[in-house]
Parts: structure tokens; C-alpha cells; sequence
């Protein structure tokens, strides 16, 4: 469009005119005519063309100023191609690619520079800062310096100069070029920013942070200053208060710069969450706020619109939830999206998913997390003992154990502390004992922890941290007085502390204190609530309070007379009720065998009694109905056991007509009444001895003595394969040899054995394990001489959780009865279930 006498004229009406003027010249002048038409056209193009360069030029220029750099940069570049000869160009794309945050290409544009043409001071001031971002140090001041020669009025060169000098570590030369700021005075705010900068630039935030009160009481409404106070508070760990100071003036700070400060005040929290409180209703308030900022942050438009601030709150937030002990479920923790998170967060990643029970991931994130660069030795530690449990966990107990004993290697005992000549015991070494020794009562290497932590506990008796990790060894290992001796001791230095009353509430269980147990449950769950130790003692109790029915069905075969009579199938259930007022329980049995020799008859059997289980007693009453073919007897048994001490139980049963008995002395219509004693000694799983002494008379007034004494001594222990070997001794002597039944005189029977276990599988409360029992012993009869015995037993036995347990027995025996060699075999199957 064109104005024409105070009207639009379009352009295809003025070359219509102009056409319609063609008749006004004569026709002897048609070439003058023709090139002075043409002239006038291309001259009306050439303006135009021009000014719709000119036009887009300053377009790009104002797409730069308001953030649009790359549609900017782009035109400008096009435009230079096809206007070489114009510098202003280069400028301003300088300018633009520093606004942009482009080192590389500001410093590439400076150097293709005509060095004969100095460059604009704002030109110039942004390529020493480029070059000084790009830590090019020497091009950096020589560019400033160059700038102050040139431009002496302007500050900017000196302070950039006195800066350039800080960051390249030469503090004192930067503080002398700061006094070239003059006046060096409180009052001249240049001077006060720069040696603020200085001041930050070498580590003594606080320092800076006064020069920047001095500047900030000077000129208190200059931007440069408040920008600058905000930077001090920041450097100075000062979150809170810089994040508060943003939020005062959101007229010179973005909402990125404010979320900035948010995150950073997330962070803080997030990292003094896990520091001891005050009272326990407070654990949890420190995280519990930085997960609400953290959440606020990430619907922000800096959450959604920067990736890396993104990953930032993510892993902030993870740390977090992991301190709050949180359900997993409450962040993202599948591996395949770990990629989310920052370095610094894999740990918390890594503990999230042990919580959750998914260990092998955990392995994987503790790895990832001890690769990071510049772990100091306190972190590195916490890593390695996260890694080591989730090895553990995952069944990789040898990686755990060579772990842990690698650690307590490296770790030197004692530490010197500066300004004290004697060294001082190490707490990071304490540390790695503690672990090993853990990992060795998990592993099932009970004797080795139970020494070791009884050692280190006696030369640091007030550590109650050594002390809970050598009672639950000990209460593993079936010593449970001495766990509750230990847990008394570390209840007089630390009575809240949780591993204490955990610890305490299990060992109850343990000795049978149910009410005591109840009463530690009930605090523990109340004060920590996200405890997983609570929840696993939760679930102990939670078993303890059901019904139990044990089934059990098993066959016994010979290839002789089948001296005993017990040939056949035999099943039998029993159940126990829920506790009733704690300590008692009702029971109910009933069983059944049939017989599949020449007697040609079964025997059915049934009953009902109580149970106590108490503090060092225990004990059950059933009153049993019998029925072998020969109508209905009622029958009694009473068994007691009583614990003296954790090495130490004494017990005895009384049957009155026992259903321990042989069945072809049933057949024959003899029964028989049985008591017995009996006597353990026990130094934990690995070493124990028990003798039985047993007295059944017989309703023919036959006596049977007998006299039993095993014993077993772990010679072998790895977290996979134990090996025992064990010993028994059998003496039985009869007071009438004539007898329907299997009655010698004498007989003595010693039977050495081998019993290998091995773990086939674990993970968590599921469990499946092997065992193999391999014996050759002698066996002597009265009047029959001696003769080899030999047995081997197999067991197979699968735990899935607390609830359900099966288990497998299989066994072959070969020994000479009445100087006849009889192979007996028998297998049997049992189930337990809790509900």
C-alpha cells in the first residue's frame, strides 16, 4: 500500500497509471520513454527491498530481546550471508548468542573478529564474560583490561577484571584490583559488590555475606544488590531466608529464580530430616515438610519446563520419602525408570526397593550410587552397608560376608583428632563390626557373632549399639535369658531407643512373656510406625495369636518279619487353639493306622487336652481314646519341660496306656504305661547333648529300661551348607525276654553320623532347604552277638512364610534283629499351618 494525497493507493494501481501515461509521449522518443520506465521501476523495487530487510532485522533483534533467541539467531545468520560486508551483524549476533547463555559461539564470533576493529564496550564486555564463564582466565582480564583502557568511565570492565582474578583462585591480587573501584568505601556499592563476589568466589560466604549487608544498607532498592544479597544468602547456606527474600521482591526475581530457592530450601530440609529430634512426635516433621514443598514444586512451570530442575525435586523428594520411612508405593522406584533420579539419590533409590522387597534392584542402585565421584568415607560406609544387606536379601550371602569382613578391614580402628596426641577409637570401625557380625547371625554363623560382639561389648560396655546386635545373636542362637540380660543393660543408656524395644519385645516372645510383649508392641507401633522391624515383630505376635494344625502321614515298610509291627500307613492330626488368657491353648488329636502285615488289624486313636506355654514352662495334658480292635480305652499322657537356664532344661512324661508302643503288643492285648525323664545341655545350635531315660511296663509285668543319649557338634558352617556330626548311644534291657513283641535281654546300639544341610533357596520368610544324614554304627543283642547298623536319612522341608510349612522325611535302616539282618524303610510327610 502507498498514500496518495491523503489516501491508500495500492501498488497495482500506480503501475496502472503509469501505463495509461504511456500515450503522453511522442513516439520518436520510445527508447528514452522505455528506459526511463524502467529506471523508475527498478529504483521503486530496490526501496522497497530495503526496507523490508530493514524491517525484518529489527525484528530479529526485538525475537532476541524477548527471549526468542533461536528464531533470532537464525534470521540473523541467513542475513549474513547475504551481507557479508555489514559488521553489525556479527555484533549482534554476539550479543545474542550472550544473552542466549552460548560461550562457545560467542568466543568463535570474537575470534573471527577483523583485529583491526575494536569492538562496541558492551560488545566487548560481553566477550571477556563469555570467555571468563568459559574459565578462559587469560582472555578473559586481557579483554577486561583492555576494556578499562578503552573505557575508563565504565565500572563494569574493573569489577568484571577484580572478578575474573577471583575465580581463577588469586584472591589477594582480586581484592587489591577491587580497590581501583574508587571510593573504596562502604558507600560505593561497585566496590562492595565485587568484594562480595571475591568473597564468594574463595569460600568465605559469610564474609560476603557482610559486605553485602554493607551494600545492601547502602543502596537498598538497586537491583544489582538485591540480586547479590540474594546470591550471599544462598552461598551461605541461608535457604530459607533467600528463599523469603525472593518472595519480597517479585518485581526483579523470575518464579524460576523463586523455585530456585525453593528447591534449595527442599534440600536443606530434606537433609536435616534424618537428624535426631526432640520428641518422637516430631521425627518425621522436617521430611514431612520438604516432601510438601518438594510436591508444590513439582507442579511448577519450572518442574514442567526444565528437565534438570525436574530431575533435581525427584531425587530431593526421593531422599526424603526414604528418611520418612515412607510406603515405596508413594514414588516411582522400578529400575527402569532410575534414570529419573540424580546420582546423589541412588541410595535412597537403592533402600526404597529393599524396603519393598525387591533386593536385586536394590543391588543394582547401591552399585550405581558407590560410583558416584567424591564420596567422603561416612557416606561411602552407609552405601556399602546398604549394598551389603541387599546382596543378603538377594542370596548372594558370600558377596555380603566378603563385603563386610573388606570393610572391617579397611577401616582403621583408631582416628586422631586435631590437637589430641593420643588416638581415639574410631566410630566408623565400630561400625563395620557391627555389620559383619549382623550379617554373620543372618548368615547362620551365630557362634562367630555371639564371640565377637560379647568381645567388643566388653571393652565399650556403655554401647548400646553393640550391645542389641549381641542380644539378637544371642536370642537366635536360643540364649534368650542372656539377650534380655544384654537388653537390660542397653535400656539403662537408651531406654526409647527403638532397636531396644524391638529387640526387647522379640526376646519376650522368645521366654513366652506375652503380656510383656503386647505391652512393647503397642509402644513400638505407636512412636514408630514405619519401622519394617516393627512390622516383622507384628507379624510374630500376629502368628503367635492363631490356630496351629499339624498334619502329619507316613508309611514304614521292612523286608523281614517286621519285628515291630508298626508296618503300614500311619496319619494323625493334631491342632492347638489360639492362646486362651496368653499362656494356655486347647488341643484335639486324632490318628489312625493301618496296618499292612499279618496281624490284620488297625489302630484308630483320638484326644483332647490343654497346653501351657509360659516363662521356662511348659507343659500338655490330653486324655486320649484308643481302639485297636478290642473295643474302646481311654488313655492319659502329661508331659513338663522346664527350662533351668539357657543351657540347661529338665522334662519328663508320664503315659498312662501310651500309644508308644508296639503294635504287635497291641495285638496281642497288652498295654502299657510309660515314664521317662529328660536331660539337654545345649552351648546354641551348634553343640548340645541330651539323655532320656525311659521305664514302660507292660500289662504282662514285663519292664523296659532304656537309656538314650545324642549329641551333636557343628563342624562346618557357610551361609549354604552346615555339617554336624552327631552321636548316638542306645541302651535297652527288658525283664522278660518271652514276649508276643520284640523283647531282648540286652541291647546296645552306638550309631556315629554326618548330617550335611544345605539352603537351597531363600528369599525373606520363604525358604527351602536339604538335608542329608549319613550313620554307621554297631548294634549289639544279648545272645545274638553284634552286628553293623547302617542308616541314611533324607529331609526336604519348604517354609513359605510364617503360616505354612511342609516338610519331607525319607529313611532307610538296616540292623540285625535276633541276629536277622532287616532293612527297614519309612518316609513321612508334614504339614503345618498357622490361621
Amino acid at each position: 500500500m502507498q498514500i496518495t494525497r491523503g489516501r491508500e493507493v495500492s501498488r497495482r494501481s500506480i503501475k496502472r497509471r503509469a501505463l495509461q501515461n504511456v500515450g503522453l509521449f511522442p513516439a520518436r522518443t520510445s527508447f528514452l520513454r522505455r528506459f526511463w520506465l524502467d529506471s523508475f521501476t527498478l529504483l521503486v523495487l530496490t526501496a522497497c527491498s530495503t526496507s523490508l530487510h530493514a524491517a525484518s532485522y529489527e525484528d530479529w533483534i526485538k525475537q532476541a530481546r524477548q527471549g526468542q533467541y533461536q528464531s533470532a539467531i537464525a534470521g540473523l545468520q541467513h542475513y549474513r550471508q547475504q551481507h557479508p560486508q555489514e559488521t553489525r551483524v556479527q555484533l549482534d549476533l554476539m550479543r545474542i548468542h550472550a544473552w542466549a547463555g552460548q560461550l562457545q559461539e560467542v568466543i568463535r564470533l570474537y575470534e573471527s573478529w577483523p583485529t583491526n576493529l575494536p569492538l562496541p564496550a558492551d560488545v566487548l564486555l560481553l566477550t571477556a564474560r563469555a570467555h571468563k564463564d568459559a574459565r578462559q582466565w587469560t582472555p578473559a582480564q586481557n579483554l577486561y583490561r583492555e576494556g578499562m583502557r578503552r573505557f575508563p568511565q565504565q565500572a563494569a570492565f574493573t569489577m568484571g577484571l577484580c572478578m575474573s582474578l577471583a575465580d581463577a583462585g588469586l584472591t589477594a591480587q582480586a581484592l587489591s584490583c577491587a580497590q581501583q573501584l574508587q571510593p573504596a568505601t562502604r558507600q560505593n556499592t561497585n566496590y562492595l559488590l565485587t568484594r562480595s563476589y571475591i568473597y564468594r568466589a574463595a569460600g568465605q560466604n559469610y564474609e560476603a555475606l557482610r559486605v553485602s549487608q554493607d551494600a545492601l544498607a547502602a543502596q537498598p532498592d538497586k537491583t544489582d544488590v538485591i540480586r547479590d544479597y540474594d546470591q550471599s544468602l544462598h552461598a551461605a547456606g541461608l535457604h530459607r531466608q533467600a528463599m523469603e527474600w525472593q518472595t519480597q521482591h517479585p518485581d526483579i526475581f523470575s518464579n524460576a529464580d523463586l523455585a530456585d530457592r525453593q528447591a534449595d530450601y527442599a534440600a536443606e530440609l530434606t537433609r536435616l530430616s534424618p537428624q535426631p529430634t526432640r520428641t518422637l512426635p516430631e521425627r518425621f516433621l522436617v521430611a514431612n515438610r520438604a516432601i510438601a514443598l518438594q510436591d508444590k514444586l513439582a507442579d511448577s512451570a519450572s518442574f514442567l519446563g526444565n528437565p534438570t530442575f525436574a530431575r533435581r525435586i525427584r531425587g530431593d523428594r526421593l531422599i526424603a520419602v526414604d528418611t520418612r520411612e515412607d510406603a515405596p508405593s508413594t514414588v516411582d522406584i522400578a529400575p527402569e525408570r532410575a534414570a529419573q533420579y540424580p546420582g546423589y539419590a541412588y541410595a535412597s533409590l537403592g533402600a526404597l526397593q529393599l524396603r519393598a522387597r525387591h533386593p536385586e534392584q536394590a543391588v543394582s542402585s547401591y552399585e550405581r550410587a558407590l560410583a558416584e565421584p567424591s564420596l567422603d568415607a561416612k557416606t561411602r560406609t552407609r552405601y556399602q552397608t546398604g549394598l551389603a544387606f541387599s546382596l543378603l536379601e538377594s542370596g548372594r550371602e558370600d558377596q555380603a560376608l566378603a563385603l563386610a569382613e573388606r570393610m572391617e578391614k579397611d577401616m582403621p580402628t583408631t582416628r586422631w583428632l586435631r590437637g589430641n596426641p593420643i588416638p581415639q577409637p574410631n566410630p566408623g570401625y565400630t561400625d563395620t563390626l557391627i555389620l559383619k557380625n549382623s550379617l554373620y547371625t543372618y548368615t547362620g554363623l551365630l557362634k562367630d557373632a555371639r564371640e565377637n560382639l560379647a568381645k567388643a561389648s566388653a571393652q565399650a560396655p556403655s554401647n548400646v549399639n553393640l550391645r542389641v546386635p549381641l542380644a539378637d545373636a544371642q536370642r537366635m542362637s536360643g540364649m534368650p535369658r542372656a539377650a534380655e540380660r544384654n537388653l537390660k543393660i542397653a535400656e539403662t543408656y537408651a531406654p526409647r531407643q527403638e532397636d531396644v524395644i524391638i529387640s526387647q519385645a522379640q526376646t519376650a516372645l522368645d521366654l513366652h512373656e506375652y503380656r510383656q510383649v503386647e505391652e512393647l508392641l503397642a509402644y513400638a507401633k505407636a512412636h514408630y510406625p514405619t519401622n519394617m522391624r516393627v512390622a516383622e515383630l507384628e507379624k510374630d505376635w500376629q502368628t503367635y495369636r492363631k490356630n496351629e494344625l499339624i498334619l502329619r502321614s507316613g508309611f514304614e515298610t521292612s523286608n523281614g518279619s517286621d519285628v515291630t509291627g508298626n508296618d503300614g500307613i500311619r496319619t494323625e492330626a493334631q491342632w492347638y487353639s489360639a492362646p486362651i488368657d496368653y499362656n494356655w491353648r486347647v488341643t484335639a488329636l486324632a490318628g489312625h493306622l493301618d496296618t499292612s502285615d499279618e496281624l490284620g488289624h488297625n489302630v484308630i486313636w483320638q484326644g483332647a487336652g490343654l497346653e501351657y506355654r509360659g516363662r521356662d514352662w511348659q507343659s500338655q495334658l490330653m486324655i486320649n481314646n484308643q481302639n485297636w480292635g478290642q473295643g474302646n480305652k481311654m488313655g492319659a499322657s502329661l508331659q513338663v519341660d522346664h527350662e533351668l537356664n539357657d543351657h540347661w532344661s529338665i522334662g519328663g512324661t508320664l503315659d498312662y496306656r501310651t500309644l508308644d508302643i508296639p503294635n504287635r503288643a497291641l495285638a496281642a492285648g497288652i498295654t502299657a504305661n510309660l515314664g521317662q525323664v529328660r536331660l539337654r545341655w545345649q552351648n546354641g545350635p551348634e553343640q548340645w547333648v541330651q539323655a532320656a531315660y525311659t521305664g514302660t511296663k507292660f500289662s504282662d509285668n514285663n519292664v523296659r529300661q532304656s537309656l538314650q543319649i545324642t549329641g551333636n557338634q557343628r563342624i562346618y558352617t557357610s551361609p549354604r551348607i552346615k555339617a554336624d556330626a552327631q552321636l548316638e548311644l542306645w541302651a535297652s534291657g527288658n525283664k522278660d525276654e518271652d514276649r508276643p513283641y520284640y523283647s531282648p535281654r540286652r541291647e546296645y546300639m552306638a550309631v556315629p553320623a554326618l548330617r550335611l544341610e544345605h539352603l537351597i533357596y531363600q528369599h525373606y520368610d520363604e525358604r527351602l532347604t536339604q538335608a542329608l544324614t549319613l550313620g554307621v554304627g554297631l548294634h549289639h543283642q544279648s545272645g545274638y552277638g553284634s552286628g553293623a547298623v547302617g542308616s541314611v536319612a533324607y529331609e526336604l522341608n519348604y517354609q513359605h512364610d510364617r503360616n505354612l510349612e511342609v516338610g519331607l522325611r525319607l529313611q532307610a535302616l538296616s540292623r540285625p534283629y535276633d541276629g536277622q539282618r532287616e532293612q527297614q524303610y519309612s518316609g513321612m510327610v508334614e504339614l503345618k499351618i498357622k490361621f
